[in-house]
């Protein structure tokens, strides 16, 4: 079985430190095989525990549930599969309620060394998927760009671009330091957007919110042009869940992996759909952008014009204190020969 977790798509291991055990997840979306799912499980003498569960999504009778049907066994205990129904909440899901339900997020051209990334939304409806709702934005950034937090702290500027409040901000922020002075991957921020009242929306149903960012300083290259690829943010409602929920008996969920963390541990998240255009067509949510570098083909020249002036003014300094030093009567000479050739 653990040769199995060489091809998942992922493997969570979990300890607790009170019952001193540890639980290990795997999860594989697809089958290794054209064949279909084949697995075989061995109970080795009980050593261990081996359930296994043959479950389809059914239709949860709550918004904000999960359910799955199918059959469950207990490999060297069960003569036959058990069928089994159950439902419990999800932390995540896809926001279907509203139109609100696509966006697109591109630079703004030119992008210079300040780009502003904008987020688009295909529809000016605002409503939430249910009260308590806020809708945010989770930035991940690679160490070439970089958020300005003092620049975000302004409620005034943050209103002028459709934000209401930076949530977090962690990472690489160093206003000043090079991309190659930057240890760490980079930074991420948690941004709640400030949608347009419905009174107030556009004519074309449309709105955006712009987020500033600020590139580092690159690598020369000999084009004199550097790329920098940038992810797509993720764009969610927090929605607060009932008292009554007990968001801790999902067996399928992955809790404090990025932004969860963030919320308080009775928090749904319900997420918009990327919207796909020409430029991620393929699939491939990322932003590519051409950074503006020193050309390493004119360094040459940059190094002999930088030499020659440097030399120059050092030679004009030099000669300027050995007329200082040479005495009075040299500037007087020097004055008094100016005056014959004037007259």
């Amino acid at each position: 079985m653990a040769d199995g977790l060489g091809s998942a798509d992922y493997v969570d291991v979990d300890f607790d430190t009170i019952s001193q055990a540890i639980s290990i997840s795997a999860f594989r979306g697809k089958p290794l095989d054209q064949v279909g799912w084949t697995e075989r499980f061995n109970n080795f003498d009980g050593a261990f525990k081996v359930e296994v569960g043959v479950l389809a999504s059914e239709k949860p009778t709550e918004l904000e549930e999960l359910s799955l049907g199918g059959f469950l066994t207990i490999v060297g205990e069960d003569d036959k599969p058990s069928p089994t129904l159950f439902s419990f909440p999800a932390r995540h899901h896809r926001n279907s309620k509203t139109s609100l339900s696509q966006y697109k997020a591109s630079f703004l051209s030119p992008t210079g060394l300040h780009p502003v990334l904008r987020l688009n939304f295909a529809s000016s409806s605002t409503e939430p998927p249910s009260e308590n709702c806020a809708l945010h934005t989770y930035l991940t950034l690679p160490s070439t760009l970089f958020p300005d937090k003092y620049q975000l702290s302004s409620p005034l500027f943050l209103a002028s671009q459709n934000l209401r409040l930076v949530r977090s901000v962690s990472g690489e922020t160093d206003l000043e330091a090079p991309d190659w002075a930057v240890e760490r991957w980079g930074s991420a921020v948690l941004i709640e957007l400030e949608p347009p009242d419905t009174e107030s929306s556009t004519a074309q149903g449309s709105w955006h919110a712009d987020i500033p960012l600020h590139l580092r300083y690159l690598k020369p290259s000999e084009t004199g042009f550097a790329s920098a690829d940038i992810p797509w943010p993720v764009v969610f409602w927090a929605c607060t869940a009932e008292e009554g929920s007990k968001m801790s008996v999902n067996p399928f969920d992955r809790v404090n992996l990025g932004y969860d963390g963030l919320f308080g541990p009775k928090t749904m998240f319900y997420h918009l759909d990327p919207a796909l255009n020409k430029y991620n067509d393929t699939g491939v949510l990322v932003n590519r952008l051409s950074v503006p570098v020193l050309g390493t083909a004119s360094n040459t020249w940059i190094e002999i014009g930088t030499v020659t002036v440097v030399v120059s003014g050092f030679l004009w300094i030099l000669w300027k204190l050995l007329m200082v030093a040479s005495g009075p009567h040299v500037l007087t000479e020097a004055r008094q020969s100016g005056k014959r050739k004037a007259q």
